[in-house]
């Protein structure tokens, strides 16, 4: 039982802000990368012709944006391992969440509502509604001396509870896109009808309606089931409802593969989306059950240790 260790001790407030702090550095991540590409495939793009000045101007503002997101990023993951460490996030937070306000106090007065901009409404969002209540929770919990669970994981706990966390984050990220994209895109019809939005996006009423449900049943299933799996890292003798579901999704996967082989008359037609994610559930699953059916003593002495 060598590889046995002891987990870092997080409330739920300061698990929510390890969430947040990987969402954001993700995003931080794909704006670089997205601004490199625009700016190596600027003449594809029909941005030849901007004079460089223009160019590095656009591109220092997104480097800038990412960078602030990256920075939210790492105080947001000192924090969530160390309380005491969320002074310079909370001030952050409430500093970017002051900037926000100022804008659309200056953007009104020149005659502008800003409020559903797409970057002021996700800057607002983000920042004032997520962040800093975060921040104001975990400082309260530090102050009251509030201290998380500790929990002994094994390797393979280890690394399933990293799983989990992927697909949590994979839910959150989508369930916050979609919101936000939605939101923004009814704001610059002018408050259109559910109609004249779908006609804008090129789709009928029913597909809209369609495509959002699915969206956040989408969203909500991969926030449950990583929460799942993460419970059952910590917890082993809980791994039984995370199991069954990936086990699931697994035959699903294998399902798919197979009527995609049997339709094509070949493996041309499997995608490596596709592969990627029976290699990932797959994983999940034997993780899962390596962890159900490993010693009790484990669990006993975890039990031994929190008392």
């Amino acid at each position: 039982m060598a590889d046995v260790r002891p987990s870092i001790p997080r409330t739920p407030a300061q698990v929510t802000l390890r969430v947040v702090s990987a969402i954001m550095a993700l995003l931080g991540v794909l704006v670089v990368v997205g601004a490199a590409l625009v700016f190596l495939n600027r003449d594809q793009l029909g941005l030849a012709e901007e004079s460089m000045w223009t160019v590095l101007t656009y591109g220092g503002i997104i480097l800038i944006a990412a960078g602030l997101l990256l920075l939210t990023a790492w105080l947001g993951f000192r924090a969530a391992d160390d309380s005491s460490r969320v002074g310079p996030y909370r001030f952050l937070c409430y500093f970017v969440g002051l900037v926000v306000l100022v804008a659309i106090v200056w953007g009104w007065g020149m005659g502008m509502f800003l409020l559903f901009n797409p970057v002021v409404l996700a800057s607002t969002v983000t920042y004032v509604l997520v962040c800093s209540q975060l921040a104001d929770k975990v400082a309260e919990e530090h102050e009251a001396g509030v201290k998380g669970e500790v929990f002994l994981r094994t390797g393979r706990q280890r690394t399933l509870h990293l799983l989990a966390e992927v697909i949590l984050i994979k839910g959150a990220i989508f369930g916050v896109v979609v919101a936000v994209m939605a939101i923004a895109a009814f704001a610059a019809t002018g408050g259109a009808s559910g109609a004249d939005l779908a006609s804008d996006l090129g789709l009928s009423g029913s597909d809209l309606v369609l495509a959002t449900v699915a969206a956040g049943v989408t969203a909500a299933a991969n926030i449950i089931v990583g929460t799942l799996g993460i419970w059952g890292s910590n917890r082993p003798e809980k791994i039984v409802p995370f199991f069954v579901i990936i086990l699931v999704s697994f035959a699903y996967d294998v399902f798919k593969i197979v009527v995609s082989v049997a339709a094509a008359g070949g493996l041309s037609a499997i995608g490596v989306d596709v592969l990627l994610d029976l290699l990932f559930t797959g994983s999940c699953a034997w993780l899962s059950w390596k962890i159900w059916k490993q010693p009790r003593e484990l669990v006993d002495k975890r039990l031994i240790v929190e008392q």
